[in-house]
């Protein structure tokens, strides 16, 4: 078995693929690289062919997405850890040996930091997934690196893949899944940069950031539909559709007043920034409840509603 199995969804990304394909033959370990074309017809197909001796297995073929293309190339996986890796994104130097170095025999999840830059080359910002105290936490403050998210094979196997009918937040429902199915106490962070993320125009987090947000909390629609929610929650969910997914996958044994406190701080800022103080008193009575404001804070709200409530 081979320390990791990398797989390159790509589709017309001639401008960008042969910097993703360097920056994984310049690893310093042993890799499973395996690209998996669409169907490409603007002379990707070209540069993998230039690469070919070097990687693993690639094919060119129609496919029903990005899913569908990384559980393709996982029917060939036998890395020990897979990540996939788009063809505008980039692992870091020695980014694998980083991650072998962190995983320990119980490891099942290493996480580092992402690297978002434009293609000028200037940084934007430094994220990862985050860990938080709760699983609670951790599912309702939501946020990722997926290029920088290591999951260990035999457990993406088990988990069923990724879920081939959503095509923006695939690694949000099998960030949700793990984290459901197993907790969090077998990941592992670093510190280290492992990838970096580029930022450009034609990039499907920035092209469709409307359809990204939809499936986001359409995936959150599905995790907290087995709670009865109040009804400022009902109403914001009521502009969003469960994406083809089993809310079953979901459940799991969660603590309702912790996690909508953690999901719901977000929306409680974001009603605050918009004027909306029926909304932010909803809200405020919600995380109220949980843990994730302190006495502190939760005085500072009080004020602030008070304040916008004399204000008009």
């Amino acid at each position: 078995m081979t320390d990791f199995t990398i797989i390159t969804p790509v589709l017309n990304q001639v401008s960008h693929i042969e910097t993703c394909i360097l920056s994984v033959l310049e690893q310093d370990c042993q890799v499973q690289f395996i690209i998996m074309d669409g169907g490409s017809t603007d002379g990707t197909v070209d540069i993998i062919r230039k690469y070919e001796k070097h990687v693993s297995i690639w094919k060119s073929e129609p496919d029903e997405g990005q899913s569908d293309a990384i559980n393709k190339g996982l029917q060939f996986a036998d890395g020990s850890f897979f990540n996939w890796l788009n063809a505008d994104d980039r692992l870091m130097p020695n980014a694998l040996d980083t991650v072998k170095a962190c995983a320990t025999t119980g490891t099942d999840i290493v996480v580092g930091k992402c690297e978002h830059v434009t293609e000028t080359g200037e940084s934007v910002v430094i994220g990862s997934a985050q860990i938080w105290d709760s699983l609670e936490a951790t599912l309702g403050n939501y946020s990722m690196g997926q290029p920088s998210v290591f999951y260990r094979t035999s457990v993406v196997k088990e988990l069923g893949q990724l879920n081939s009918r959503l095509h923006y937040c695939m690694d949000m429902d099998l960030w949700f899944r793990y984290l459901i199915r197993f907790g969090q106490e077998n990941i592992r962070q670093t510190d280290a940069i492992l990838s970096r993320f580029l930022i450009h125009s034609n990039s499907k987090s920035v092209d469709l950031q409307q359809e990204m947000r939809h499936e986001k909390y359409g995936i959150y629609k599905a995790l907290l539909s087995q709670f009865a929610q109040p009804k400022v929650l009902q109403e914001f969910f009521d502009g969003f559709s469960m994406p083809d997914i089993d809310p079953r996958s979901y459940h799991g044994n969660l603590q309702k007043d912790e996690l909508l406190a953690n999901f719901c701080w977000h929306l409680l800022a974001d009603s605050y920034q918009h004027g909306d103080l029926r909304q932010c008193k909803a809200y405020f009575e919600i995380v109220s409840k949980g843990t994730r404001l302190s006495e502190t804070e939760r005085l500072k709200w009080k004020a602030r509603l008070a304040t916008k409530r004399l204000l008009g």
